[in-house]
């Protein structure tokens, strides 16, 4: 059974901050942990554990992971490494059972196999591969393959291809810039009154009485 005291998940426990002033700009392709994300992979893989890295993984933790994914559809293009797409495609399948809602999922799936073809793979074999590797995804790859080729374009999913400075990457089509107002709101935020402070301390005492529960 896979162990986590077996591996270094530093890597993904680096908190990504973003000013207000940088909201609006695009995402970083690449991270200074990216290689240390890439190595965890394949420690994983040489004790032939990466079907139960999910299990491995807090929430935050395969969210970072499912982010690298996400980022090497950008980058294994940069770099003309399919190798890359495959592991980041792995990573992101390893995400999918910690997802609360799997329509935010279903856009990355698209850059992944607009990203294959890009590098004259095959999107039908690598998600096969893929999902023999991460079996907990398996269900979700099947239904994504089933889908018309419509369903799985770039337009599809308001997704289109681009370029900065340092290369390739993907933008989406439908995002405005931050109102004026919006952030406003988040800079200059409202008091709490008295009577959502008591909704909030009710919910949340809900939810650690239903912990409770679970634990017994």
């Amino acid at each position: 059974m896979a162990d986590r005291k077996n591996y270094d998940f530093h890597s993904l426990n680096i908190p990504y901050k973003i000013s207000l002033d940088e909201i609006d700009l695009p995402r970083p392709v690449e991270l200074p942990q990216d290689g240390e994300i890439l190595s965890l992979l394949r420690a994983v893989d040489s004790r032939h554990e990466l079907a139960d890295m999910h299990k491995l993984l807090g929430r935050s933790e395969a969210g970072q992971l499912g982010s690298f994914g996400s980022r090497t559809t950008m980058m294994a293009v940069r770099r003309q490494d399919p190798e890359l797409l495959r592991w980041g495609l792995v990573a992101f399948l390893i995400w999918i059972p910690h997802s609360h809602d799997f329509r935010d999922d279903l856009p990355i799936m698209a850059l992944f196999e607009h990203s294959a073809k890009k590098l004259k793979l095959s999107p039908w074999r690598e998600f096969r591969r893929a999902a023999k590797r991460v079996p907990v995804a398996r269900v979700w790859v099947r239904r994504w393959l089933r889908k018309p080729p419509w369903e799985k374009s770039l337009k599809a999913w308001r997704y289109a291809e681009s370029a900065d400075d340092d290369g390739f990457r993907y933008r989406q089509t439908n995002v405005a810039p931050m109102t004026p107002e919006l952030r406003d709101m988040i800079e200059n935020p409202a008091p709490m009154t008295p009577e959502l402070r008591a909704i909030v301390e009710e919910v949340e005492e809900r939810a650690r009485k239903a912990g409770k529960r679970r634990q017994l």
